[in-house]
């Protein structure tokens, strides 16, 4: 082999392995770079889960802030550091313009990672009746007291144990009575004592008795709460079921549009007139049948049957037409018969029963996750 050819040989062979050089050179290079790129990405996911893990935590404490307490929600806009990040919660309150939702939005941010995560909220309270907690029987001192004269004319029936009347207590005309006391701040009048059957006695000139005390005041508020916690509360009458929810309807109007018949318990802070069709009412649980609050002239003018207690603390009462009552009745003005009226005392006696008080704890609950 002549020189020239040697030198060509050793020319090639350096070709090539500056080549193979170059190709490994490239490659390493590219690896290099693929792996820098593949650990980029690896740390961003990294930063990108932190970063929501640590939002979502934020969103957690938050949470539990307000979860018994919806009032707090002013309160869950707070910041702080949790690992290697930090979070930021912000409020949006009355959500959808209702003042029971709210909204939390959480914003966690580490390294370059960056997530933002939401829920809506609701309070839902939770009511729980408290057993034994009911005050129970409330007691009234008589059958029928009356806080002006009594006068039962017509051909009143009434099988009371004691009547207490702050005017004059009259009996005329058919009425008959099975009492054993008849008691009056004033005179004691009866114009046919045969018609009073039995022992009893009259007693005249005695102490006024309190038509409405604070006690009496406490019981009908706590009939009025326990409608407002059972969403039976009722601006129209013409609205009130014939069995409102949890045996109490509350109407803070008159009785107006009122079918007057029902199951349960019956206030009304308005005026009262049950004309045209009877009244057939049957209380619950031993709750009065009927309170009316205003001073109205609460008369019944057409058959009537109630069952259960008649509370009308600054009304009057007249009975023209038929009416047949079992329970105690409570009058703060005058009373009146002169129909047909047969009052029978009331299977819980001399008084009615009272609601089981409830508690009420906000219950805020998770509807939505974003």
């Amino acid at each position: 082999m002549t020189r020239r050819q040697q030198k060509r040989e050793k020319g090639s062979a350096l070709i090539i392995v500056l080549g193979i050089i170059v190709v490994v050179t490239i490659t390493a290079g590219a690896m290099s770079y693929t792996a820098g790129q593949q650990m980029h990405a690896a740390k961003i996911t990294r930063e990108m889960l932190k970063a929501r893990l640590i939002a979502e935590s934020g969103l957690n404490k938050a949470y539990n802030t307000v979860k018994g307490d919806f009032s707090k929600i002013g309160g869950c806009a707070q910041s702080g550091t949790l690992g290697e990040g930090t979070y930021v919660v912000r409020v949006v309150s009355e959500l959808a313009g209702n003042p029971n939702r709210a909204q939390l939005v959480s914003e966690g941010r580490c390294g370059i990672g960056r997530a933002v995560v939401s829920v809506d909220l609701e309070n839902i309270p939770l009511r729980t009746a408290e057993e034994g907690a009911g005050d129970g029987f409330f007691p009234l001192p008589f059958d029928l007291l009356v806080g002006g004269d009594l006068l039962l004319n017509g051909d009143i029936r009434a099988l009371f144990d004691a009547i207490f009347s702050n005017g004059f207590l009259t009996v005329g005309g058919s009425s008959f009575l099975d009492v054993t006391k008849l008691s009056s701040a004033k005179q004691v009048t009866i114009k046919n004592p045969k018609k009073v059957s039995g022992p009893y006695t009259i007693q005249e000139n005695c102490p006024p008795q309190a038509i409405s005390p604070e006690a009496l005041t406490a019981a009908i508020d706590a009939f009025k709460a326990y409608a407002q916690a059972n969403d039976a509360v009722y601006d129209s009458a013409a609205d009130i079921p014939l069995a409102p929810p949890g045996g109490v309807a509350y109407c803070t109007g008159g009785s107006d549009g009122w079918s007057k018949k029902g199951t349960g318990c019956f206030i009304f802070e308005g005026e009262v007139a049950f004309q045209g069709s009877g009244v057939d009412l049957q209380s619950v649980n031993g709750y009065p049948a009927l309170i009316v609050l205003s001073a109205s002239e609460v008369k019944f003018n057409s058959a009537a049957v109630i069952h259960g207690a008649i509370i009308l603390p600054n009304a009057s009462f007249k009975v023209n037409g038929h009416a047949e009552i079992h329970g105690a009745i409570l009058v703060g003005q005058g009373m009146g018969g002169n129909g047909t009226a047969d009052l029978y005392p009331g299977d819980d006696g001399q008084g009615f029963n009272l609601p089981d008080q409830e508690s009420v704890t906000d219950n805020v609950i998770i509807t939505a996750w974003h």
